[in-house]
């Protein structure tokens, strides 16, 4: 008993010592009226141990110096959905940290595991040091914000957004400073003027419905007005294209002294009898600005215009050519009566069709089959259909079925069995063919 209570006694001393040689501002994080105080730490298993401490010891000094950001009015201003204002909070976290100065050295502590570091900022100190800062950053975001509402003001709205983006870029980082000029806020002066660049805009076309022709140009041009306010809006890139439907369209075009882009469809590719076509902002211009405010103004609504474009209901031309190969002779007729009931009309000029099919097909003699009253000879039928838009020599439909297993008497004359081949191929071509050409984008 006498031993165990001396084991108790020693052990006891020694946490008491070794807690005695622990520092009071690791185990208490100091408080003071006059001075930020940081304190940092890093494992020292870490290579920059020293170096990552003081890092954490200056994000501790930063941390409470942007305490006030809670109710920083800028921020409660780009919350819309809760990811803006994540995105500003660490680069003005970042921003802290790497500006910072006049912070001092106070003490370290190294124990089995860890190193310790306790950095101090005087309040006067960084007040000082954040004022000079602070007038900079004002003065920055004033020249972009003056800057960019010249450039609107005369509705260069594409430079406009780049001189805003520009200058939010440049304030960001120092929201947690006041940054008012003679009561306004020019971080958030300078969100609103960037969001709202496009806002209240229209465009307005020369025609809202247009008649047009599958595999042929649209004869008018097709143009949008733009404007903001009622006034009109030049300089802006709008673009062109179909939403429904398809087809070529010129490419994207700035608007001139009115406002106004023409556009040319050169070619409609679709034979839906009802196409979308939409004008609007071309906005490959923001891709110059960093994603988070690409992403800032693609969450805007952008104005846009729609022009209907109805087909005429012209039947489009096919040639059907045979190939050498074409083992299943006289299959081309059922295919030519299968394609004038669905899409086509078939014509004998190659040249001035709008579509050329190839017809390939093929037949493979196999093994003789026993059978009760006679025997049967085994053939494998291959039929190939190809498309083509014979303008552009594309590629449309590539339609096939293989190996078709037919069973023919033996005492059947060649042509009984080219014809008993044929009509099980057209089976199979009859219930798929159809639907595939449904589905051709002509």
């Amino acid at each position: 008993m006498r031993h165990l209570q001396f084991f108790l006694y020693f052990w006891v001393m020694g946490v008491s010592v070794m807690w005695a040689q622990i520092p009071a501002w690791i185990v208490s994080h100091p408080v003071s009226e006059k001075e930020y105080i940081g304190i940092g730490m890093a494992p020292l298993s870490d290579a920059d141990y020293m170096k990552k401490a003081t890092q954490n010891a200056l994000a501790d000094i930063a941390s409470q110096i942007s305490i006030k950001l809670e109710n920083n009015s800028f921020l409660h201003t780009v919350d819309v959905d809760g990811k803006a204002r994540d995105m500003f909070e660490d680069k003005i976290q970042s921003s802290m940290v790497a500006w910072m100065e006049g912070q001092e050295l106070k003490e370290t502590y190294q124990s089995n595991d860890n190193y310790y570091v306790y950095y101090s900022l005087d309040k006067k100190v960084y007040a000082r040091n954040s004022e000079s800062r602070r007038k900079q950053v004002v003065q920055i975001g004033l020249d972009y914000l003056q800057k960019g509402r010249e450039a609107e003001s005369m509705m260069n709205l594409a430079q406009a957004v780049q001189l805003y983006g520009k200058g939010l870029e440049a304030v960001e980082p120092w929201v947690f400073m006041d940054l008012m000029n003679d009561g306004v806020n020019i971080p958030t002066e300078l969100y609103h003027a960037f969001v709202n660049v496009f806002s209240n805009m229209t465009i307005t076309t020369n025609v809202v419905q247009v008649e047009g022709e599958a595999f042929k140009a649209i004869s008018i041009p097709l143009a949008g007005c733009l404007s903001k306010n009622g006034d009109v809006v030049p300089n802006v890139k709008l673009k062109a294209y179909f939403v429904t439907g398809g087809g070529a369209v010129s490419e994207p075009i700035e608007t001139d002294h009115t406002g106004t882009a023409e556009f040319y469809v050169t070619n409609i590719t679709s034979k839906e009898g009802v196409q979308d076509l939409r004008i609007s902002i071309d906005d490959s211009f923001i891709q110059a600005l960093p994603d988070s405010y690409r992403q800032l103004l693609q969450n805007q609504v952008w104005p846009s215009a729609k022009v209907t474009v109805l087909l005429k209901s012209v039947p489009v031309t096919a040639y059907l050519y045979i190939n050498d190969e074409n083992d299943l002779e006289g299959i081309e007729k059922r295919i030519s009566s299968l394609l004038t009931n669905n899409h086509f009309t078939m014509s004998e000029d190659s040249d001035a069709s709008q579509i050329f099919i190839d017809l390939t097909t093929k037949m493979e003699l196999g093994s003789v089959v026993k059978g009760g009253m006679y025997d049967l000879n085994t053939c494998y039928c291959t039929f190939i259909l190809k498309f083509y838009n014979n303008k552009t020599e594309q590629l449309l439909l590539d339609y096939s079925v293989n190996q078709v297993k037919v069973l023919s008497p033996v005492h059947k004359s060649a042509e009984e069995t080219i014809a008993m081949c044929i009509r099980e191929v057209m089976k199979r071509v009859n219930r798929e063919l159809p639907n595939r050409l449904k589905k051709l984008n002509l």
